[in-house]
Order: C-alpha cells, then sequence, then structure tokens
C-alpha cells in the first residue's frame, strides 16, 4: 500500500497531465513528419484507417444496439466498401479519361481568354499577368485532383494495402474501447477522465469536420455536375470532382473551383461565362453563409481568417496535401491547448 506521503496531490497530478498532453501532441507531430517523409504510403494507410473508424464509428454505435457490434462492424464495412467500389468504377471509367481531355484542350481555353473581349479592354500587362493567375489556378485545381485521388487509388491498389485497411478498420471498431480501457487500467481515475474527454472531443470536432466537409463536398459536386450539364458544358464530371474536392480546402479552395468552368464557358462566349461565374458565385454564398457554419464551424469553431492563414502556411511547407489536413491539424490543436490550458474538462459541457 502507498503510504500518504507517496501519494500524489491533485495539483501533481494535473501537472503530469499537462506534461502528458503536451508529450503526446509532440510525439504526434514527430510521428507524423518521420512517415511524411520516408513512409508516405503508409502514412496514408493509417490515415484512411483514422478516417474510417472516425466515419463508421457512430454508425456502428447505432447497429449495435440491435445487433451484435461484431456483426454491425461487418454490415458498415461492406457497405462503406460497396459505396467505394462505385465511386472507383465511375473514376476509372469517367472521371480520369475526362480529366485527360481537359488537360489537353486547357491550352485552348487559355487562347479563347486571350481573344476575349474583358481581355483586350486591358492594358499589356495586366492582361499577360491575368494570364498567369489563370493558368496557376487551373494547374492547381487539376494538382489537387491528382493529389487527392491518385494516392488514394494507389494505397487500395496494392494486395498488402487492401487486406491492411480493412482489417485494421475492424479490429479498431471492434474492440477499440476495450484497447482503451486496457491502457486506463494504469491511469488513475480522475486521469481517466481527463483521458477519456480529451480523446472525445477530438474525435467530435474530427468528425464533425469530416463529416461536415464530406455534405458540402457531395453537395458542391452534385450542383456543379447539374448545373454544368443544363449550361451544356463539356467535363461535367471533371468540374463536379474539381469542386467537390476543393471543399476539403475551405475558402481557397472554393474560389479557385470557379475557375476552370469559367474559362470552360469561355471558349463558347463571354454571355456564358458570366453566367457560369454567377452561378458559381451563388453556389459559393448558400455553402460558405448557410452550410458551412451549420455543419462545419460547430465542430472546429475556428475564425475563418485563422483558416485561411494556416491553409497558406500549410500549403507552402506541404504543398496541396498540407493544405488538405491544414484545417483538421487546426481543430486538433485548438482542443489540445484547451485541454492543456485547463480550460475545461470538455468542450461541449
Amino acid at each position: 500500500m502507498i503510504s500518504d506521503s507517496k501519494r500524489m496531490t491533485p495539483l501533481q497530478w494535473g501537472t503530469l497531465w499537462k506534461d502528458c498532453i503536451f508529450i503526446f501532441f509532440l510525439f504526434f507531430i514527430v510521428l507524423v513528419s518521420v512517415l511524411y517523409i520516408y513512409a508516405k504510403s503508409l502514412l496514408i494507410l493509417l490515415l484512411v484507417t483514422a478516417l474510417l473508424f472516425i466515419l463508421l464509428d457512430p454508425i456502428v454505435l447505432r447497429l449495435s444496439r440491435s445487433i451484435s457490434r461484431g456483426v454491425a462492424v461487418l454490415l458498415a464495412l461492406f457497405g462503406f466498401f460497396g459505396v467505394l467500389a462505385v465511386l472507383m468504377s465511375v473514376i476509372f471509367r469517367t472521371i480520369l479519361p475526362d480529366l485527360a481531355g481537359f488537360i489537353r484542350e486547357f491550352p485552348a481555353f487559355i487562347i479563347h481568354f486571350d481573344s476575349s473581349i474583358v481581355v483586350n479592354m486591358l492594358p499589356a500587362e495586366f492582361a499577360e499577368y491575368g494570364n498567369q493567375v489563370l493558368r496557376d489556378t487551373v494547374v492547381f485545381a487539376v494538382d489537387m485532383v491528382k493529389e487527392s485521388v491518385i494516392p488514394l487509388i494507389r494505397t487500395f491498389s496494392g494486395v498488402a494495402e487492401m487486406i491492411a485497411v480493412p482489417f485494421l478498420t475492424f479490429y479498431l471498431l471492434k474492440d477499440g474501447r476495450k484497447i482503451a480501457s486496457s491502457i486506463a487500467d494504469f491511469l488513475p481515475p480522475l486521469q481517466v477522465k481527463r483521458f477519456a474527454a480529451f480523446f472525445g472531443d477530438i474525435n467530435i470536432v474530427l468528425g464533425g469536420y469530416i463529416r461536415g466537409q464530406m455534405l458540402i463536398s457531395i453537395f458542391s459536386g452534385f450542383v456543379v455536375f447539374l448545373g454544368s450539364y443544363i449550361f451544356g458544358l463539356p467535363y461535367a464530371h471533371v468540374l463536379a470532382l474539381v469542386s467537390a474536392l476543393s471543399e476539403f480546402v475551405p475558402v481557397i479552395g472554393s474560389i479557385v473551383a470557379t475557375v476552370p468552368g469559367t474559362l470552360v464557358a469561355l471558349s463558347y462566349s463571354p454571355l456564358l461565362a458570366f453566367k457560369v461565374l454567377l452561378f458559381y458565385i451563388i453556389l459559393l454564398k448558400i455553402n460558405h453563409n448557410i452550410i458551412y457554419p451549420k455543419v462545419v464551424g460547430k465542430a472546429i469553431k475556428v475564425h475563418p481568417v485563422f483558416i485561411m492563414v494556416t491553409i497558406l502556411l500549410f500549403g507552402h511547407l506541404f504543398g496541396i496535401t498540407g493544405m488538405l489536413f491544414a484545417v483538421p491539424t487546426v481543430a486538433v490543436g485548438r482542443v489540445w491547448l484547451i485541454h492543456l490550458l485547463d480550460k475545461s474538462n470538455t468542450l461541449h459541457e
């Protein structure tokens, strides 16, 4: 039995808690950085597994109320990979060939822009600068598709990865709470509550962000595809995919997504380009003024200005991949900082 003199006081436990949270965050940053540099495929595999866990855990919780947890996990995984198989089929058969065609015709879109009435009204130096901005913007949009879709396809293309991701996700969904309980056995009751609150808040923030972004992404992709079809624009699948993926880079991505569609429309007529641009502006306003604050803003609680600065910083350091992970990283960092400073035991009391 531990004597009273050797027992740690609540203040000492609080200091130890802060040290543990700080060390955990530093270890996480170092681990991700090392994997990004030396084992990017493994990092993608782990991120995909974590993403699936966050997405499917609420579904498993609901299903497990009426059936066993193991069966619920299997049903959730089969449903997800069934939908994924359909999406991959669409990507391989339709979107990738259209993307190749769009890239081939991109110089023609620039030529149409050069000869447009708007450009001819501008001084030569402004017109050239505008051309360069447009080229960089479209290249950014195309690279966003490549950086988002191709690594995911590569992750699931290998036999080992195909087996590892479902198995890791299955055991996390089925036994994740048992693993957490076994770790909690080494901690005093007060610290168990704090660790549970800490990781629970991270799960809530990331889950809310990912599900919210996916909802906005699906909505934007569907609306852009429908709008492109109504306007009679070619490459509707590519424009929809660019719009959908761009929503994962808040503020900047949705602005960039307007350029490819407007350029394609400009190759037909300036009036059509104006209509398409107006269509994108209305969609952007709906997303950022109505949908985003309700489904994402409540989860991350980070000011848009700070989000934009973080996206630019991560983009400069890690490229498009960094821009995709900037917001969730900041959201997790906010949770970590709140718990480190002991402002509250949980974000949602």
